[in-house]
């Protein structure tokens, strides 16, 4: 039993520790498979699918079974008229005739087997064509879902390691500080410094672990925010692997310079479905001009008696042909098609307007992704300058011809020089990834 309350405790511990850790791509993934956008989008897919059987039953022959069973307590009784009573003396209808009568049985039990089909209809080829596009305009919704939902999260992703490089490069610079600290506490017991060189890197250490601390509450906000998108559960712990370095790949030339291909976009191919979708209903507009015609038959079975020992069987079956033709239904038809004519014209143009934005997008992702590499460059030159002006003065200040104020300045420059080279990767890999997305990636 011990051993056994032993385990359970270990067990428990071990989950209260375990986290799980997810690189970019690991992320989207799980995303693509969690996300609730993305499910509705397969969801609609299943439903078009049902669309295309329930539109298809309409062109297959329907057979169906009925059985009607009628017991009358009192037959029904029917007056005749008085012509139908001649009385033969006078020749003139007999008053005195008794007019009603019953005509039927109690019992009434009748089978039916009745076969309908379609022979001709002409909205019915187009319609099924359209549920069948219908089929794959939801497809490539769900293709655009996973592409929206896939920079998502890499939109939440990427804050998390810049909080992560930032953090190490406070870890790091605070412990330089400690270590440069400590040696000049161990100058100032022996007299060679003031307390307010000690109180200054004291300050500066105290001033970087409150930032620090900032930073780590935000990774958790951010952190939370990456849940959300990725359909990850917010009462479990989640942590990222990675870094910036590793997105820093150059894109391909044909990326900042070749022509547009408007069908990589899930987008664009989704309006051209919608395109599709919309010369289908003009079509099928216009065939409400036309006839259509349909056959059934009937095959029928029936008991009639008062007791099921005297009744009479009889068989009934007939076959025929219905053929509907439109001749004036008050400019309906042409009403519908003048609508579907212009949601035509409607699609045409946000087809353009489409264009237009990606092509806008394409152009600014370029330059944004050209502007931020040049800065990467300049600041990767800063960070270089700042770390040797920090190390010379450190030099300096260490053999005893620099100020503790000349090192609180190189400190600041480094420090800040180390934001901004941080910044300027995440904004390069930012402008990858959404030059990717402008190219419909």
């Amino acid at each position: 039993m011990r051993i056994r309350n032993l385990f359970l405790i270990l067990l428990a511990a071990s989950g209260l520790t375990a986290q799980t850790q997810m690189t970019l791509d690991q992320a989207i993934n799980y995303a693509l498979s969690n996300n609730q956008e993305i499910q509705l989008a397969r969801l609609n897919i299943e439903d078009a699918d049902g669309q295309i059987t329930e539109r298809r039953a309409f062109g297959i022959p329907q057979l169906s079974a009925d059985i009607g069973y009628n017991h009358y307590f009192e037959v029904p009784t029917t007056v005749l008229p008085s012509s139908f009573f001649i009385d033969p003396n006078t020749g003139q209808p007999d008053p005195n005739a008794n007019r009603a009568a019953q005509f039927g049985v109690k019992n009434n039990l009748t089978g039916t087997l009745a076969l309908n089909t379609m022979l001709f209809d002409p909205s019915y080829f187009v319609g099924l064509k359209a549920a069948r596009g219908y089929r794959d305009y939801t497809a490539q919704e769900l293709v655009s879902r996973q592409r929206k939902v896939k920079y998502q999260v890499i939109e939440a992703f990427l804050p998390t390691l810049l909080v992560d490089e930032n953090l190490k490069n406070l870890d790091k610079n605070i412990t330089n500080l400690q270590k440069l600290r400590d040696e000049t506490k161990a100058l100032y017991d022996e007299g060679f410094v003031e307390l307010l060189d000690v109180d200054r890197l004291d300050l500066s250490i105290a001033t970087i672990q409150t930032e620090r601390d900032n930073l780590a509450n935000q990774r958790k906000v951010i952190l939370n925010g990456l849940k959300m998108v990725m359909g990850y559960p917010m009462d479990k712990e989640l942590d990222v692997a990675g870094n910036l370095q590793d997105l820093l790949s150059a894109p391909d030339v044909q990326d900042l310079t070749g022509k547009v291909d408007y069908m990589r976009w899930p987008d664009y191919r989704v309006s051209m479905q919608g395109k599709n979708l919309a010369e289908l209903n003009v079509k099928l507009a216009k065939f409400g001009y036309l006839p259509s015609l349909y056959g059934f038959a009937n095959v029928q079975r029936t008991f009639q008696g008062d007791n099921a020992e005297e009744g009479i069987w009889s068989n009934a079956s007939l076959a025929g042909l219905s053929l509907k033709a439109p001749l004036f239904d008050g400019l309906l038809t042409q009403g519908r098609v003048q609508r579907a004519k212009v949601t035509e014209q409607n699609t045409l143009v946000q087809i353009r307007m489409l264009e237009q934005q990606i092509d806008m997008s394409v152009q600014n992702a370029r330059d944004q992704y050209n502007n931020a590499i040049d800065k990467l460059r300049n600041q990767e030159k800063n960070l270089n300058l700042a770390e040797r002006i920090y190390e010379t003065t450190r030099i300096k200040y260490r053999e005893g011809v620099g100020s503790s104020l000349e090192i609180n300045q190189a400190e600041q420059a480094l420090f800040t020089a180390q934001r901004q080279h941080v910044q300027a990767q995440f904004d390069v890999v930012s402008a990858i990834q959404s030059l990717e997305n402008a190219l419909g990636k």
